[in-house]
């Protein structure tokens, strides 16, 4: 693994974690933030996809299929902490992937590009 493997790796898991404590904690005690559900799923799963895509695309081929379970995983459990389960949850969070996924790989190719002139 390289340098920027490991890094990759490291911030996706700790995003991660950070996505499954704020999404598994109890309503009640999570401060309100500005904007729509959907579209908090859309901004976390986007940011869980970028350090691979940015980093270590090769990665992709795994963290990809493991955050859409993770995601899936999360609107199971949910109900359990208190939460509701919501099938347009795990669509926004496909969503989100999708996104963080296409800027990280396009941000990567503008990088390598750049270093290249």
């Amino acid at each position: 693994m390289t340098p920027r493997d490991i890094s990759a790796l490291l911030l996706t898991v700790l995003i991660a974690l950070g996505i499954g404590a704020v999404t598994l904690a109890p309503p009640a005690g999570l401060p309100s933030v500005p904007g729509s559900d959907k579209m908090h799923h859309v901004l976390a799963f986007a940011l869980l996809a970028l350090p691979a895509a940015l980093l270590s695309p090769r990665m992709l081929w795994a963290v990809v299929p493991l955050a859409a379970a993770f995601g899936a995983g999360i609107e199971v459990v949910q109900p359990f902490v208190g939460r509701s389960a919501e099938l347009a949850d795990w669509m926004a969070d496909m969503a989100g992937l999708a996104t963080g996924t296409c800027a990280g790989l396009l941000l990567h190719g503008s990088a390598r590009l750049a270093a290249r002139a």
